[in-house]
């Protein structure tokens, strides 16, 4: 049987970390590894991901070929590595470099085209596959069966026979996990999807699917990132839903099915990992009762989570290492299921119940909660009717510049605002189907991804106008939020069915695409470094359908040239 190590990068391989006397006068960091990437005809390709497996730190560092094939991974520890080369079209090449005192090794890779091209399509490729009677119920499996994992990937094609689909659907969708999603289909749906997935994906069904043609090598911008991952949580089963930068420079991740807070420290790669009270013990495999699901750093430091299966609030003390947990309903109420959290500019917490109509103000220092009861389908300014799907699902929630508390209903089709000051709410329904997680820009600006109808759109309070943004695929993207970086200005979206991260330039209306190493990178959250990086999690649930097999905090940098 392989061990762990293989089935986290997919090949064996044995290293030692060597240790380099003084006498070199080589520091620990000053290490670079350069090469360059060409076809069977010699000519030199750009886009290339060539990614550094680190066994010792337990990480992956990738850069991207630029002009002639070049390429250059600095900064690395004084050891041997594993070294991938990877671009849509071709097959994966590998190589091992073993660490001599010295500062730079030189490597060439030489791509040869994929045998078998339609095993390198992502889940946008295969969602489409799917033959639905009408755009409706194309939009609601969208909706209802693509909440946590990517649809169509190997992983997801694992059961056998047509029995094994009937138990994924129905008893999988229909657990708290699954966030009883199979009721969120319509009835005729829920009779015919088993059958559907099952024509579509069972083994040997990629010999009917259409040809696959590979995607353009990334370019521009995207040639000048780094990426780096860590796996964490446990093998085959992890859920990190959110995460968040602490002012003590870790990553605060929580483990929605261990009822865990996992930390990271992105200078050595120690976890570390945390029990909520009330929770599961860590590991046990047991059906998790708290079910942390989003955490935010309030202004003094503390992490606040939302224990959405638990119906209540946590406070974790970085420094004490210690839980406070209090429940999520007004007047000591138990929450139905807090979702989102944001602070807003007087540190206030603000979050979302997508299992209640309401939204929630909490002061983190006297620990009284306020519920605003959300509008009804028809008091929405700007329709009579909603067109819900299924619930109504207030979702994602950001405060503006201007004290307003945004948020949207995922179900609902709708995007709302609460004016704290007068109490007063607004909702309208988007020109987007399905959003999700939006933010809000320092303009005002509100920016909203259509998870269902795979585009994004912005929204200006100033003006009461409305705008719409494709995505490269064309209705099959899954953007599950998008953040601003205030700083720069650029929106950041994920890509959570492409295995790519996308930056949309509001000014110029200019979209990178920066494909992700990973396969099968599901991602919900971004958070930005005060250094200008870019931080998300890959948590596509189940965590074995990744490769790999594991989830992992992603680390995004762009060096500018």
């Amino acid at each position: 049987m392989p061990g762990k190590k293989f089935l986290l990068l997919g090949f064996s391989f044995f290293l030692l970390s060597l240790i380099i006397p003084a006498s070199t006068g080589i520091s620990a960091n000053s290490y670079s590894i350069r090469g360059s990437v060409t076809d069977q005809q010699k000519k030199p390709i750009s886009g290339v991901m060539i990614t550094a497996f680190d066994a010792v730190e337990d990480k992956m560092i990738t850069v991207f070929t630029k002009e002639g094939g070049r390429f250059k991974l600095p900064g690395l520890t004084n050891r041997d590595y594993k070294l991938r080369a990877r671009l849509p079209g071709f097959e994966d090449e590998f190589t091992s470099v073993a660490f001599k005192a010295a500062s730079t090794a030189l490597v060439a890779f030489h791509l040869t085209p994929a045998a078998n091209l339609k095993m390198q399509e992502t889940s946008v490729d295969r969602i489409r596959l799917i033959k639905w009677p009408n755009d409706e119920a194309r939009l609601n499996f969208r909706m209802a069966c693509a909440y946590c994992h990517q649809v169509g990937t190997e992983g997801f094609r694992a059961p056998k026979e047509k029995a094994d689909w009937d138990v994924m659907v129905r008893d999988v969708m229909a657990s708290r996990i699954g966030l009883g999603a199979f009721r969120l289909l319509h009835k005729d749906t829920q009779a015919a999807l088993p059958g559907m997935l099952y024509e579509t994906y069972k083994q040997g069904a990629e010999a009917n699917w259409p040809a696959y043609t590979p995607p353009p090598p990334p370019s521009g911008d995207a040639l000048n990132v780094v990426i780096t991952e860590w796996p964490v949580g446990h093998e085959n089963s992890a859920l990190m839903h959110d995460l968040e930068i602490g002012d003590d420079g870790l990553i605060y991740l929580v483990d929605m099915v261990h009822d865990a807070l996992r930390t990271l420290d992105p200078k050595t790669g120690e976890r570390k990992s945390y029990s909520i009270p009330g929770g599961v013990k860590d590991g046990s495999g047991d059906y998790p009762l708290q079910g942390p699901h989003s955490i935010e750093k309030a202004p003094n430091g503390d992490m606040w989570i939302t224990l959405a299966l638990g119906g209540k609030m946590a406070r974790f003390d970085p420094k004490t290492k210690e839980f406070l947990l209090i429940e999520s309903g007004e007047g000591g109420k138990r929450g139905g299921y807090p979702h989102t959290l944001r602070f807003d500019q007087k540190g206030i917490c603000w979050y979302t119940d997508a299992a209640m109509n309401a939204i929630f103000r909490l002061d983190p220092v006297t620990l009284k909660i306020k519920q605003y009861q959300l509008l009804k389908p028809e008091q929405a300014s700007n329709v009579p009717t909603m067109g819900e799907t299924g619930g109504i699902t207030p979702y994602g929630i950001d405060i503006a510049p201007d004290g307003k508390v945004w948020y949207t209903k995922l179900n609902g089709q709708r995007v709302g605002v609460i004016d704290p000051a007068t109490g007063k709410i607004t909702e309208w329904k988007p020109p987007v189907y399905g959003p999700r997680r939006l933010e809000v820009a320092n303009d005002g600006v509100v920016w909203i991804p259509g998870y269902g109808s795979g585009d994004f759109c912005s929204y200006d309070p100033k003006t009461d106008k409305w705008k719409v943004y494709p995505l490269p695929g064309k209705g099959d993207d899954i953007p599950y939020a998008i953040n601003v970086d205030r700083r720069t200005g650029l929106i950041w979206i994920c890509g959570a069915g492409s295995d790519t991260m996308m930056r949309f330039d509001p000014k110029t209306e200019a979209l990178t695409v920066i494909p992700m190493p990973t396969r099968v990178t599901y991602t919900r959250e971004v958070e930005f470094g005060k250094d200008g990086s870019i931080w998300t999690c890959n948590s596509n649930h189940p965590a074995r359908h990744i490769e790999g097999h594991r989830q992992s905090v992603i680390k995004i940098e762009v060096t500018g040239g």
